[in-house]
């Protein structure tokens, strides 16, 4: 059976995300923000920024920087950046009076090297600091013995390193040296253990997020109705890669009041592998709808390997790189192996699928939602089934290899612990000393020779490794690096690498710690109230505008503590303060609490759907929480007027004036059960109340206001359903029916015939019209001509009101053959000499009895004139068959056992080739033959490549060969009792002229579009237009007999002159 089709593209992509939120919270209003603050981009290449989180209208503008950047696919939640010029860009997104700033790097194509930083001042301003983490642990540890011996060039390196350490004299332990990846295209080769797949002690649907166990099951009320011993489960557990043996399952512990008081297990599993053990932590506990689980990774270390884009395959190959945002600990992306790779016709291509593999399993995939950059595509599998486990992916990324950039992957310091920041305070690339420096002393002091004392030992182009790494051209300058002016300089350098001869060099900085204080207070709403347990968006003016800074947590007092650099900053919707050290601040928000519970009308768990509270233009929402596991929550808001949503749709209106409980009741039906497609839940009164549910997960739950709907799957309505609060199953399973077409005596249909046929089912369930669908299917091409996805019942198939077909979807798939009242014949026509007369696809058959149905014949296989799928039965040939002598009289006869048809006649076929002054005639010259004692036509053919034939009986005939301007020959030709070969060689000229007024003027371009060149000759008769005029009123007309014309010039009003 088919696992999940995509109804109506851009609908079914909301439909995945709709369905994958969170469905047991009052969702917060969550805050707006960017995916990244800086971007770095190459000229003529483009980077998307996204914008998080945002609902409402945004203006995307380019502040500085203008010649350097281009803006485009503005949307909502994103913009795509390209690189003009080499150079520095801002591009802001205003939301309302909120903007947000993305500082945007463009880098010389084919260089990569950053601006040079030894000329002039330091002017860089203060931004917040990039949250990647750092490339090593900071924590000092011994460094390898000795640094690894590898090829200059790079090449993959092996898995495991040097466990020896130094300690050189007078220095510093440096970090741990981190082991490289060896990718092979393994499943999950990079996860020190992950749970792959679980055999539980009963049949349960599930899914898997890196060691995160969702078990799906709508009618629980505990998960231990479901799993009540953990180490009863059976794990299967690889280990980088190779399948490990389970060695333990301990620490079990239920977590009673988690997921809505359904309860949740951790547990500890242990795996050995080579010798050696692996431990890791899991959770298991109920599907989507009891956690929150948004942003949870379900490809569970699915490996891609190949992406087919029509008949091109191409390899692909993990990178080796961490994630460059450092946003998932399981980031993964992917490179093409080949170096000709043009991503816009990977993404236009008409078949595109992946294939990866899982455990040992290789599995492919379709692709869903692809999109192209210039370097880039991006794009989102299909899901998967792997028996009660579901496979779902979100999108994936595969880059083209560039040229003259690389990334630096591990590095020691000698000095103390050093985090890499790949953008950073001042736009720059480089490293921070993240050690305390005694005072009256600087960086210059610690890293007396930074090439010995900073070791960057490996770094990745082209997605190798490479170690063949050099710092040169370090300059120390001896002023602030901050704005703040409270450092003591800082270095420049330039990393140089030097792949196969070639060296590549790109430029960093050395700098120390940003000086930073504690800012404590608290907050309070507008009537005293502690803004509890909050999230709120703290700014800082960068002297342009407030730019998004960092977001202060407060405790249940209100309390809250950040460490910030000097300036001067503000709480979101609060006033101004400066930072000149160590301070207290203290401050009420215009804003007031609103907290309550939320209820479900007859519900029957504690499941509640999306709720969202959502503020108009005059007011403003500071922060609001989940549902806690007894359905409570809190918000901070401004006084002004709000709307609550359920889902989409609008429930409730309100006002604050001030702090309140306010509980909300709601009256919405909750039905939940298996599905394994996408269907429309349609309220036969209200479409606003309808919407579309998915079987993502193997489950689906939707809330609806109480009344009736239809369930429909694309155009068929599969059932309807009378909804009443509470709690409901439903559960929709298809199961594929699929099937190859036959012949009423049982023979296959051959290919061709389902290719240029189309064949109308109409499937009816449980004595019911039920759908229509045609065979041919659209879609991919698969082992049976049809293929549906029915949910249980009695289904009956008709074509032309004939029964071809009964069967029973009962929990499991079925294959089942059509048996069409139609009978597939190869037919013969045959002309007095036994041979097969070709007839074209123009040709069609007719009923001679009944309602008299045409059938058009497709051309033939070798030695048979047509082939067809006809009723039993008489018919009369008709159709385009004019190059065949009274072929419209033949008639034949189908019957059920007959599978060639053979049509005798008394004709003779008459061939050859035409042409003109030696070389083919042109397609246009024509061949007809007269009966010689009357003027109607026995037969005519067009010639092709210079050649004709026809099919005529016995007799004399006049024949006659015409071209564009008359006839060019005629000669008689007698037909005895064999076929005739007869050729023509016919010299023709060519008239050209210009044409002019009497008083010798030129024709205008006006007047040649009204006026054209007449012919008319008397023995072989002729007259026609045959040429219209050129510009300057010359004309030409080619393959005309010789002979005496009479040349007339016509008028766009006819008139001959």
């Amino acid at each position: 059976m088919r696992k999940m089709r995509r109804k109506i593209a851009v609908l079914l992509v909301f439909v995945l995300a709709f369905t994958m939120m969170p469905q047991n919270v009052l969702a917060a209003k969550k805050k707006v923000k960017l995916s990244k603050k800086s971007v770095t981009v190459t000229v003529g290449k483009t980077v998307k920024v996204k914008l998080k989180n945002n609902k409402k209208k945004v203006k995307w503008t380019v502040t500085s920087g203008k010649k350097n950047v281009k803006l485009s696919k503005k949307k909502k939640t994103s913009v795509t950046i390209y690189g003009k010029k080499a150079g520095k860009a801002k591009v802001q997104a205003k939301v309302g009076k909120k903007k947000f700033v993305c500082k945007v790097t463009v880098k010389k194509a084919g260089t990569n090297q950053n601006t040079d930083k030894n000329n002039g001042k330091k002017t860089a301003k203060p931004t917040v600091k990039p949250t990647e983490k750092p490339s090593l642990p900071s924590t000092p540890t011994p460094k390898p013995t000795e640094k690894p011996v590898l090829p200059s060039s790079p090449t993959p390196l092996p898995t495991k390193v040097p466990e020896q350490t130094m300690l050189p004299p007078d220095e510093t332990p440096g970090p741990t040296v981190e082991p490289v990846r060896n990718n092979q295209g393994l499943y999950a080769e990079n996860e020190e253990l992950i749970i792959s797949s679980i055999a539980f002690e009963k049949e349960v649907d599930y899914y898997l997020s890196y060691n995160d166990i969702y078990v799906c099951d709508g009618e629980a009320n505990s998960l231990k109705d479901i799993v009540q011993d953990v180490t009863k489960c059976e794990f299967t557990v690889y280990c980088y890669g190779k399948k490990a043996e389970v060695k333990s399952v301990s620490d079990v512990e239920w977590n009673e009041k988690t997921s809505k008081g359904k309860g949740s297990y951790t547990f500890s599993i242990t795996a050995a592998l080579d010798g050696k053990e692996y431990t890791k932590t899991a959770k298991m506990m109920l599907g989507l709808s009891r956690d929150e689980t948004i942003d949870k990774a379900f490809d569970n270390g699915f490996t891609l390997l190949t992406l087919q884009a029509d008949n091109r395959e191409y390899e692909l190959e993990r990178g080796l790189a961490k994630d460059p945002n450092g946003d998932s600990f399981h980031y993964s992306y992917y490179y093409f192996k080949d170096k000709d790779v043009n991503t816009e016709d990977i993404k236009n291509a008409g078949t595109k699928k992946i294939t990866g593999v899982y455990e040992d399993e290789k599995i492919t995939l379709n692709i869903e939602n692809i999109s192209a950059s210039t370097d880039s595509v991006m794009f989102r599998p299909s899901s998967y089934t792997r028996g009660k486990q579901f496979l779902n992916f979100s999108h994936v990324d595969i880059y083209v290899k560039v040229e003259n950039y690389f990334v630096i992957d591990a590095f020691t310091s000698t000095k103390g612990a050093v985090k890499y920041r790949d953008y950073m305070v001042g736009e720059n690339q480089g490293f921070i000393y993240d050690e305390t420096i005694e005072d009256g002393k600087s960086l210059k002091d610690i890293f007396t020779d930074l090439s010995i004392n900073l070791k960057i030992y490996r770094t990745i182009y082209r997605n190798v490794y490479c170690v063949d790494n050099s710092i040169r051209n370090v300059v120390w300058h001896d002023e602030p690096y901050y704005e703040g002016k409270e450092d003591k300089g800082y270095y420049t350098f330039d990393l140089v690498i030097t792949v196969d001869g070639k060296e590549i060099k790109q430029s960093y900085v050395l700098v120390e710690q940003q000086r930073k204080y504690t800012v404590s207070g608290k907050l309070e709403t507008e009537d005293g109230q502690p803004i509890a347990n909050a999230e709120v968006s703290l700014d800082k003016w960068n002297g342009e505008f407030w730019e998004q800074n960092d977001v202060i947590k407060t405790d249940e007092k209100g309390n809250f503590t950040t460490k910030q650099s000097k300036g001067e900053y503000q709480i979101q919707l609060g006033k101004s303060f400066t930072v000149e050290g160590d301070m207290q601040h203290n401050e009420k928000l215009p804003v007031y609490k609103m907290s309550g519970t939320v209820k479900r009308t007859g519900a029957q768990t504690m499941d509640m759907p999306n709720i969202w509270i959502s503020a108009t233009e005059n007011s403003d929402v500071l922060y609001g929480s989940d549902l806690d596991d007894d359905n409570h929550y809190y918000r901070y808001l401004t006084k002004g007027n709000y709307i609550i949503y359920v889902g989409s749709y609008e429930f409730d209106r309100f006002e604050v004036t001030g702090s309140e409980e306010r509980d909300i009741t709601l009256d919405y039906a909750r039905i939940f059960g298996k599905c394994s497609n996408t269907y429309l839940y349609k309220n036969v009164n209200n479409d606003d109340y309808s919407t579309y549910v998915s079987g993502t997960s193997g489950w689906y739950e939707v809330y609806l206001k109480p009344g009736t709907y239809q369930v429909i799957d694309g155009d068929t309505v599969v059932d309807t359903v009378d909804v009443a609060l509470g709690d409901t199953r439903k559960d929709y399973i298809e199961h594929s029916c699929k099937g190859n077409l036959l012949d009423v005596s049982g023979l296959t249909v051959p290919e061709e015939m389902r290719e240029t046929g189309c064949y109308t089912i109409l499937v009816k369930r449980n004595g019911e019209q039920y759908k229509l669908f045609f065979v041919p299917m659209d879609g991919e091409e698969n082992a049976f001509d049809y293929e549906l996805d029915l949910l249980d019942g009695e289904y009956e198939f008709f074509y032309a009101d004939t029964s071809i077909a009964k069967i029973t979807i009962n929990g499991s798939d079925v294959v089942k053959d059509l048996t069409l009242p139609l009978k597939y014949v190869k037919i013969k026509v045959l002309d007095a000499e036994n041979h097969v007369i070709p007839l074209s696809e123009q040709n069609y058959v007719k009923e001679t009895k009944g309602s008299g149905n045409e059938y058009y014949l497709t051309e033939g296989p070798v030695g048979y004139s047509v082939h067809a799928m006809l009723p039993l039965g008489s018919y009369v040939f008709g159709g385009e068959n004019k190059n065949i002598q009274d072929m419209q009289n033949a008639t034949f006869t189908v019957t059920k056992e007959d599978d060639v048809v053979s049509v005798n006649t008394q004709l003779y076929q008459v061939s050859g080739y035409c042409k003109l002054n030696g070389v083919n005639a042109s397609d246009d010259a024509r061949i007809t033959f007269f009966d010689k004692n009357s003027s109607s036509t026995s037969a005519a053919n067009d010639v092709e490549d210079g050649k004709y034939s026809v099919y005529v009986s016995t007799g004399e005939y006049k024949v006659t060969i015409s071209g564009s301007v008359g006839i060019l020959a005629s000669e008689k030709i007698t037909v005895t009792d064999a076929s005739v070969e007869k050729n023509f060689d016919i010299e023709v000229g060519k008239l050209t002229g210009k044409l002019s007024w009497e008083n010798g003027s030129s024709f205008t371009d006006f007047d040649t579009n009204m006026w054209q060149i007449g012919l008319r000759m008397e023995e072989p008769y002729y007259s026609g237009r045959v040429a219209g005029l050129g510009k300057d009123g010359s004309f030409e007309v080619k393959d005309i007999l010789f002979g005496t014309y009479d040349v007339m010039v016509y008028s766009e009003y006819s008139n001959a002159y």
